[in-house]
This record gives structure tokens, sequence and C-alpha cells, in this order.
């Protein structure tokens, strides 16, 4: 039993480290370019740029919610990066920073 215990453990922690090694998404200037204030909903934005990787509410309804990117393939001359953006109560964009790095 012990035996058994000891591998359902490294298992689950072997399936968890594969998990936080997943590589993100890349950083592309092209679906920045689609972001336009008073107009693109957070619907729009998950669409484009998948799940945020953070997100907080404002005591006036705003969220702010940010991406970060980083490149799939170690070695490649893929673009890393971070989204920044401001949504109004109203669920629209009312603001967004966007930087990007090549690693």
């Amino acid at each position: 039993m012990k035996k058994l215990s000891r591998l359902l453990t490294i298992g689950l922690l072997s399936a968890w480290f594969v998990g936080c090694a997943t590589p993100g998404r890349v950083y592309d200037d092209s679906k920045v370019a689609l972001i336009k204030k008073d107009a693109t909903t957070e619907a729009e934005l998950v669409e484009w740029f998948g799940p945020a990787s953070s997100r907080t509410m404002g005591p006036d309804g705003s969220k702010n919610v940010t991406w970060r990117f980083a490149p799939t393939k170690a070695g490649t001359a893929a673009t890393s990066g971070r989204l920044e953006v401001r949504l109004g109560a109203d669920g629209k964009v009312s603001a967004y920073t966007a930087a990007s790095g090549t690693k």
C-alpha cells in the first residue's frame, strides 16, 4: 500500500510539473492593432489572446486585465511581451498598453 501511495504521488507531481512547463502564447502586434478604444470588448480580447494571466476589479466596476506572452519554443526568435487593458464599467476598452521584446 505504501508503494502504491508513493507511485501515485510521483505520478501526480510529474503531471503537475508538465502542466507548469507548458509554453505560453506568443506576442502578436497584428492582434494588438485590432484593439479599439471604446469599442473592443472583453470577449473579443479573450478570443484574440486567450485567457488573461491576471485580472482585478476596480471599485467603479472597471477591470484591469493583463496578458503575459512567452515564446513557444526555446532558442527561437519568437517574441515575448505584455498587454495590459483597462475595461470600463461598460465592458469596453478604455485604455491599454502593450510591450514586446524578442527573446
